[in-house]
């Protein structure tokens, strides 16, 4: 499976290498196997913790059971940091695959964001980076439809991932991601690739043309 994190980089890539080894080297390498829980919604001592190896899903179970999928993180990546202002986790994760976190406690996080201007500024830039995307897809989700929104979440992410040309992504990781059902995916999946801007695979999603895709979005005002 793919990564989904809206291509708005991890905290890895803003970190200079300096503080990034110096908080590699203060934290705690933990290891998790495939579909494995890393933490529940609501646990306390939350951590900030950073992806070190393989990926990790994080989103929350509605009361009926059904999970709605916020991101899905790659190496470099890191998640808890909210937790940590309310001292408790905000959202559930789960292990993709192998999966490898660098786990840092409260007061070494303190110490880092105090000592070294490098960590501070850095997780700053990602943050920002991310809350940009946070407010785009809420208001994708106020003003449109699910075609145009899985379009975009497609066109974002084509190429960054397993596939050049598309996503390895299941729909009901789409629906999730969306808070939609799969029947609403698979029904805006079938109007995509009516139009010629899509194909559909075993747990992928495939883009003939990038610039057509990328064409539609625009005359649908999606980007």
């Amino acid at each position: 499976m793919d990564k989904l994190d809206f291509r708005v980089g991890t905290l890895r890539d803003y970190l200079p290498d300096e503080a990034y080894r110096v908080a590699c080297e203060r934290a705690q390498r933990k290891v998790f196997a495939d579909g494995e829980t890393l933490h529940s919604r609501g646990d306390a001592s939350p951590r900030l913790c950073i992806v070190a190896d393989g990926a990790v899903r994080l989103g929350r179970f509605r009361p009926d059971g059904s999970f709605n999928l916020v991101t899905v993180l790659g190496t470099g990546g890191h998640f808890g940091d909210l937790g940590l202002q309310r001292a408790a986790y905000t959202h559930d994760g789960f292990a993709v695959g192998h999966c490898e976190i660098y786990v840092i406690k409260a007061k070494v996080l303190d110490d880092l964001l105090r000592n070294q201007p490098g960590f501070a500024l850095g997780i700053w830039r990602c943050n920002t980076a991310r809350l940009n995307a946070v407010l785009e897809l809420y208001d994708d989700a106020l003003t449109l439809g699910v075609s145009a929104r899985l379009a975009k979440v497609i066109h974002i992410h084509t190429g960054c991932g397993e596939l050049a040309d598309g996503v390895a992504c299941r729909q009901r990781d789409f629906a999730e991601l969306l808070g939609v059902s799969e029947v609403s995916i698979g029904n805006a999946l079938r109007e995509l690739e009516k139009a010629g801007l899509v194909t559909t695979g075993y747990r992928c999603v495939k883009v003939p043309d990038k610039a057509k895709l990328r064409d539609w979005l625009h005359k649908a005002a999606a980007i």
